[in-house]
């Protein structure tokens, strides 16, 4: 069955719409920043397990059973995450999950004037260098800046920050293999 597309983007709207009220009234930007990280790391997750992916949209279960299976696997994200999942795979719609995930970021910077900031590090940032890259981002930005920490031994030292538009890789293994390609030129 073919699908309007006008369609298809009033009900991406509504789900994030929905999902950013509901969390930002009960938790402000803190909780809108969890949805974000929680509703990515889900998409992540269906990527990444083919049997749940193929499960959430197996025509042999009925609706009730979909949301029932989105409701269990996902029982630990926030409470209108789940709500808004259950219904989306009851509805057959859970391949709107990422856009939905991508909705709340961007309503996240222009409504809130908040940027999320992907840093991963070899080693955990303290308190100084976690402000001083707050503060340095912020300015250049225009936004305030909140951090995705992660921790990746294998970069061996430095940083890489990206954001959803942008990425900024010194990373020693980044600068190694630079080098390397250099040296054979």
């Amino acid at each position: 069955m073919a699908t309007n597309r006008l369609i298809v983007k009033e009900q991406i709207a509504t789900y994030t719409s929905l999902l950013f009220e509901a969390v930002k009234n009960e938790g402000g930007s803190e909780g809108v920043l969890r949805l974000s990280n929680e509703a990515k790391q889900i998409v992540a997750a269906m990527r990444g397990n083919a049997d749940l992916d193929a499960a959430l949209k197996d025509p042999g279960y009925t609706p009730e059973q979909k949301a029932a299976l989105a409701r269990n696997v996902f029982a630990d994200a926030n409470p209108a995450l789940v709500s808004v999942i259950a219904l989306m795979a009851e509805r057959d719609e859970l391949d709107y999950l990422p856009r939905v995930a991508d909705g709340i970021e961007e309503r996240m910077k222009d409504e809130l004037n908040i940027v999320v900031v992907d840093v991963t590090t070899a080693v955990e940032l303290d308190d100084h260098l976690r402000d001083l890259i707050k503060k340095k981002a912020g300015s250049e930005m225009g936004k305030t800046v909140m951090l995705n920490e992660r921790v990746d031994k294998s970069i061996l030292g430095g940083i890489i920050m990206s954001t959803k538009d942008e990425r900024i890789d010194a990373s020693l293994l980044t600068q190694v293999e630079k080098t390397r390609e250099a040296l054979k030129k």
